[in-house]
């Protein structure tokens, strides 16, 4: 067995150049190899992202879309929903109706605040 090892040993170690240049050799096949499979999957997840981008945007104009059916279906004068209920849905505020004015003397609905 000893013998076996040596031989290797001294084969290699004459051929050393030739073992370093195969073992570099493949080392570069082997990281091309693997640039190549990660350029296949970037450009598959690129697609799938542009894609994905496409059907979002599809989306989102069928929801508008909807959304402006709505409103006009609540500004029908026999609609089951009003204009007012769909702003607030959709969170966008409503024009508060202006405040009466303050008559003097008249705190009923105050609250009244004192600093201690």
């Amino acid at each position: 067995m000893e013998a076996a090892l040596r031989g290797i040993r001294g084969k290699l170690t004459e051929h050393r150049e030739k073992v370093v240049s195969a073992l570099l050799l493949g080392s570069f096949l082997a990281l091309g190899w693997r640039s190549a499979e990660q350029q296949r999957e970037i450009e598959g997840l690129e697609a799938e992202k542009n894609s994905l981008r496409a059907a979002n945007a599809s989306m989102s104009t069928a929801m508008w879309a909807w959304r402006e059916e709505l409103f006009s279906l609540a500004a029908a004068p026999s609609s089951p929903i009003s204009v007012s209920r769909l702003r607030h849905i959709y969170g966008e505020e409503e024009v508060a109706p202006p405040a009466a004015p303050k008559q003097p003397g008249s705190d009923a609905g105050e609250e009244s605040i004192s600093i201690a």
